[in-house]
């Protein structure tokens, strides 16, 4: 097995680490219907354990200092990615991670293995986002956000 270099490993985590910070804000989710609030909140639980997972394990064969190393590097690319995300509706930002993650699969950047932590995460979340889809002009945005989120995660060295 390859050893992956520590911008390989910031780069598989970025996606999930994005997702994770994101899906813990409060009111991110809301079902569309009361009877349904318990179910989500199982979904969502079980989305974040696999999109914690999906962050960590990139630096799962590091001795802890260098782990804590490259998530602290990982915390600080999320703070400049993200600065302006607090004036943003949160569908707006969820659309838009989904459709980043999708130009790094599409594009064989990032490659999500059937099972594995991250491909539990997105079938779990696509569902939770479909209905966002459905606005020609927020799929719009959203593919635009994606560029603009790829483009400054490239000023930092990563995706190259």
């Amino acid at each position: 097995m390859p050893v992956l270099t520590d911008r390989q490993r910031i780069e598989l985590a970025v996606p999930a680490y994005l997702l994770y910070a994101l899906t813990g804000a409060p009111d991110v989710f809301v079902p569309a219907d009361p009877d349904l609030t318990a179910k989500a909140e199982a979904d969502i639980t079980e989305l974040r354990s696999n999109l914690r997972t999906a962050c960590l394990e990139p630096f799962a064969d590091l001795t802890p200092a260098k782990s804590q190393a490259l998530i602290r590097r990982l915390e600080r690319i999320k703070r400049q990615t993200t600065t302006d995300w607090h004036e943003r509706p949160a569908l707006g930002l969820m659309l838009m991670l989904w459709c980043f993650l999708k130009d790094l699969t599409d594009r064989e950047i990032l490659i999500l293995w059937a099972g594995s932590a991250m491909d539990r995460a997105m079938q779990k979340l696509l569902p939770m986002c479909e209905y966002g889809f459905q606005k020609r002009e927020d799929d719009v945005a959203a593919q635009d956000q994606a560029c603009v989120l790829f483009s400054r995660l490239q000023a930092e060295g990563l995706y190259r």
